[in-house]
């Protein structure tokens, strides 16, 4: 009998994750994979919230059976975000008041970087990791423990972060997840080896996927379905709240995970050399590609290994992405 691929989930549990999630949960039989763990980082809210976030998700669908661990509760060096600006509302789910309490006990005990080594060691590496949020987690992972680079292997990284072009959605020229603690952006994709593919979906192909959403597709058809799940029920409430009035749905973090579940959704990709701008007064947390690939950064290095470090995704195909959308909803 052929073992399912194992993967783990870290995100910051705003409404995009939630839907994430789902997709990533409601995958599991019909593509071959088991979620094993679920880590919770700062971003969207603070830690805390993030965990009862995915709890509630997990509530609602019958899956409290996955273990959830909290992680980095602040970026590696600059302030965490202030709670005025939190996109989703403070607590992440549109400050939404649910008569249903979750049981916070369900947390796992242990922080999520050292609990990344231990999975990842525990399963000889054979274990695909998705990160929707900052990079914190798995930078500390990477600090605390050097050798979980020997047990990063073929299963890959999957990033919702950074951009293409240079365009911003926090400041002018970066994207919230790399933005919020550019410098474990920076020690991932330094550190992370060949032998771990890195797919990364930016923040423009969130802008180009969200046109073919119309909010009004997302809240009277994928969530007006009479045989919706309680998460979906949750979620109309606290996606109607916040973005009812928008003219279209752009669930970043879901765009990522539908390209872990079905890779035959991807319509068009490019691999570059990438790098985490650190310093610029202007650029910060900005993730730089090198499109001039005949110099001498996008050659070989030694050992052959090419420096194209990432697949960049450039675009999904619409129709496929709705159908796993609608199995995340049942």
């Amino acid at each position: 009998m052929v073992s399912r691929r194992k993967v783990i989930i870290d995100l910051d549990a705003g409404t995009d994750d939630a839907w994430a999630l789902l997709m990533l949960l409601r995958g599991e039989q019909r593509y071959g994979y088991e979620v094993i763990a679920i880590t919770c980082v700062h971003g969207n809210t603070n830690v805390d919230d993030v965990s009862i976030n995915v709890l509630r998700v997990l509530t609602a669908v019958g899956r409290t059976d996955i273990p959830v661990f909290k992680g980095a509760r602040e970026p590696f060096i600059t302030s965490p975000v202030p709670r005025t600006s939190y996109f989703h509302g403070v607590n992440g789910f549109g400050d939404i008041v649910f008569e249903k309490q979750v049981d916070a006990r369900l947390v796992k005990p242990g922080h999520a970087a050292p609990e990344l080594y231990r999975l990842l060691a525990a399963n000889e590496g054979r274990v695909a990791l998705i990160f929707v949020g900052p990079l914190t987690n798995l930078a500390l992972c990477i600090k605390l423990h050097p050798e979980v680079l020997d047990l990063l292997g073929a299963e890959g990284l999957y990033v919702m972060g950074g951009n293409r072009h240079g365009v911003g959605n926090t400041t002018r020229s970066a994207e919230f997840n790399f933005y919020a603690d550019p410098e474990a952006a920076h020690i991932v994709f330094q550190r992370v080896p060949p032998t771990c593919p890195i797919t990364v979906l930016p923040w423009e192909t969130c802008l180009t996927q969200a046109v073919s959403l119309p909010m009004s597709w997302r809240l009277d058809e994928l969530g007006g379905a009479p045989d919706v799940n309680e998460a979906v029920r949750m979620l109309n409430a606290i996606e109607r709240k916040l973005y009812g009035d928008r003219p279209n749905w752009m669930p970043c973090d879901a765009f990522l995970v539908a390209v872990f579940v079905d890779p035959s959704i991807v319509e068009r990709s490019e691999r570059f050399h990438v790098e985490i701008e650190l310093h610029g007064a202007i650029t910060r947390g900005q993730m730089v590609l090198d499109h001039l690939k005949a110099r001498s950064t996008a050659k070989p290095a030694e050992g052959g290994e090419p420096k194209e470090n990432v697949r960049i995704i450039d675009g999904i195909n619409h129709d496929a992405f709705r159908q796993l959308c609608l199995m995340a909803a049942k």
